[in-house]
């Protein structure tokens, strides 16, 4: 089993998440092994993650104020091919003082294709330095927890 998925099993369940974010395969993103370079994995993830806080955080946060994403570990499980689905799962697994610890599960017709840990930090636009999450700010955040008592069946 991969790191990520040792670490947060649910990650492979659709169940477990509450954000979600279709995609495209584009003829451009195949290798020359003819499946999705494992780059755009990483783009998808990031599409994810940022679609996520700039639809729900970006709105209550300071225009000058930024997300630095700071970590990214990205396991892969399976090959996608072109004309296949891709569907970006997106769940907040933890939010410290400043940071945010997103899961994320890449899914094709229901079978998790790649996982995604990742940490992004708040920082203050002004001072470039890491800044404190607000209330308001945990609790959106907090609203797209990952639903792990829903997932439980697909991976206890």
């Amino acid at each position: 089993m991969k790191q990520t998925l040792q670490e947060e099993p649910m990650l492979a369940s659709r169940r477990f998440f509450r954000h979600w974010q279709g995609t495209t395969v584009r003829h451009c993103d195949l290798d020359p092994n003819d499946h999705v370079t494992n780059s755009v994995f990483g783009a998808w993830f990031d599409d994810g993650r940022y679609g996520l806080l700039k639809q729900y955080l970006r709105p209550i946060v300071a225009q000058s104020d930024v997300f630095a994403l700071v970590s990214v570990t990205i396991d892969f499980s399976r090959e996608i091919a072109f004309g296949e689905l891709p569907e970006v799962g997106t769940a907040i697994l933890e939010v410290g003082r400043s940071s945010i610890i997103m899961g994320q599960g890449l899914f094709i017709a229901g079978a998790c294709a790649a996982s995604c840990r990742s940490v992004t930090v708040m920082m203050d636009g002004v001072s470039r330095r890491p800044r404190p999450l607000n209330e308001a700010e945990r609790d959106i955040l907090m609203s797209f927890a990952g639903l792990r008592e829903n997932a439980a069946a697909d991976w206890s």
